[in-house]
């Protein structure tokens, strides 16, 4: 009787025990894929991290509504940083670059180009007029203020001098805003940046003289990666192509400089990855 009663007292505390236990085991289990669904989106390293945030967390935020998951925004320490975590595929799953990396992981990593950024861009080497150069090849041995390789200024900068003996010298840094900076101070001779930045600086009375301009290529997309799943891509693009035909959209889009985003395909960006050199495609 006693060994009954030892029984029922264990059955009894053991049906409490799963009473307490199933309902936040299911819990768990509903919970764990939202947690697992949250979205890392990552922006190319053309500014420090803090001005990333600053500028791009209305994006996220956006993205965020529409999706119903969370997007969180994450930054890169640099260029060299951002390629090889980009490389490993794990840390980005919705990335906004330039045609050069988003072509690279169409054609490597299985990315689907979503919507870019209306137009085209170029880079420019810009000097000062008053130092008397008139084409590139006057910079050979000069220092020059550039992005380094991997960043879109620096690759552009490696086809621009692709003679390894008539190279300039060049002095890095984080961003346009620096480089103009040393070629005002007198630091270096001539400046590697974005075509829009020269103009916005001409336009805004300053004097450049420009040397020499890339071809243009795509405006930057956003890309999503194999791991975001094809109704939360689509949610994603139709969102942002639609943005500016609502007021939480406008409001968005003003916060981060674009007028608007359209349409993206692979066509868009195919080739571009040719400027990713064979050393930083290893």
């Amino acid at each position: 009787m006693r060994r009954q009663a030892c029984q029922s007292m264990y059955s009894k505390a053991t049906r409490r025990i799963r009473l307490v236990l199933l309902p936040g085991l299911a819990c768990y289990l509903w919970a764990a894929p939202l947690q697992a669904a949250d979205i890392n989106f990552v922006v190319q390293p053309i500014i420090d991290r803090a001005a990333t945030i600053k500028a791009y967390q209305p994006l996220a935020d956006y993205l965020s509504k529409a999706t119903g998951k969370k997007i969180n925004l994450v930054t890169a320490y640099d260029f060299a940083d951002y390629w090889l975590t980009m490389k490993q595929g794990k840390a980005y799953s919705l990335i906004l670059d330039s045609a050069f990396y988003t072509d690279y992981r169409i054609k490597k990593m299985g990315y689907t180009p979503l919507v870019k950024v209306p137009g085209l861009v170029s880079f420019s080497l810009v000097s000062l007029p008053k130092l008397g150069y008139f084409d590139a090849e006057e910079l050979v041995g000069r220092k020059i203020a550039s992005l380094i390789p991997p960043s879109p200024g620096g690759l552009v900068m490696t086809k621009m001098f692709p003679n390894t003996a008539r190279q300039p010298s060049i002095i890095p840094v984080k961003d346009s805003n620096e480089a103009l900076k040393l070629l005002r101070s007198g630091k270096v001779r001539a400046a590697m940046v974005p075509t829009p930045v020269a103009a916005r600086e001409m336009n805004a009375g300053h004097e450049l003289s420009i040397l020499r301009t890339s071809e243009q290529t795509p405006h930057i997309a956003l890309s999503a990666g194999p791991s975001i799943d094809i109704p939360t891509q689509n949610l994603i693009r139709q969102a942002l192509l639609t943005a500016a035909d609502t007021p939480s959209g406008q409001i968005m889009l003003q916060t981060i400089g674009f007028t608007g985003f359209e349409k993206a395909t692979k066509k868009t960006y195919d080739g571009y990855s040719k400027y990713l050199t064979e050393g930083w495609l290893q």
